[in-house]
């Protein structure tokens, strides 16, 4: 099982927290992905209120397609969430695989299309995204070894301040890309 523990912040001036970003990290590549959510037709994820607590979704990234499943743990009504469990595999033909979903009756709910920037800041690795539609956003996931999900949580909090960005209780966004999309277009 692979563990996440990330916090989400919309930003409005992405350069200057790239500059920012740059001076604690590494720049690792710049790609544009787009990820495309479903759900099984007699199970429906996006009806679990406030947000869903699952997600199914195929990545397509410039060299590979991935299909993932994740699941958060310990969701709360504000949609901040302890961890989420996540379980992926490559995919070699997204063409067949598609028709697989549809043939087992999972339907495509919404596409997320974004261009990303992924940075290594010592034991973080943070997401510089642009989201098509909804604007910029940083992610900060702990991918270090931590003695908890709360020190890993904490360690995130600490990165934003040194960025930066202060009120972090206060701007989080708990609602993944494809629940702020949806909101967006109802």
């Amino acid at each position: 099982m692979n563990i996440e523990v990330e916090i989400k912040v919309g930003i409005d001036n992405p350069q200057k927290i790239r500059e920012r970003v740059a001076k604690l990290g590494k720049l690792i590549k710049s790609i544009k992905q787009i990820d495309e959510y479903y759900i099984p037709t007699q199970r429906d994820f996006f009806a679990h209120k406030p947000s869903p607590v699952e997600w199914l979704r195929i990545r397509t990234n410039p060299d590979k397609f991935i299909f993932e499943y994740d699941k958060s743990v310990n969701k709360q009504a504000d949609g901040k969430q302890d961890y989420a469990e996540e379980y992926e595999t490559e995919i070699s033909n997204p063409v067949e695989f598609r028709k697989i979903l549809g043939f087992l009756d999972f339907k495509k709910i919404v596409t997320v299309e974004k261009q990303r920037e992924y940075w290594k800041c010592d034991n973080l690795e943070i997401a510089l995204d642009n989201i098509e539609g909804l604007g910029s956003f940083i992610e900060v996931e702990a991918i270090g070894n931590f003695k908890s999900t709360k020190e890993a949580e904490q360690e995130c909090v600490k990165f934003l301040g040194k960025i930066g960005i202060e009120n972090v209780d206060e701007d989080r966004i708990n609602k993944g890309y494809p629940i702020l999309i949806l909101e967006k277009n109802k």
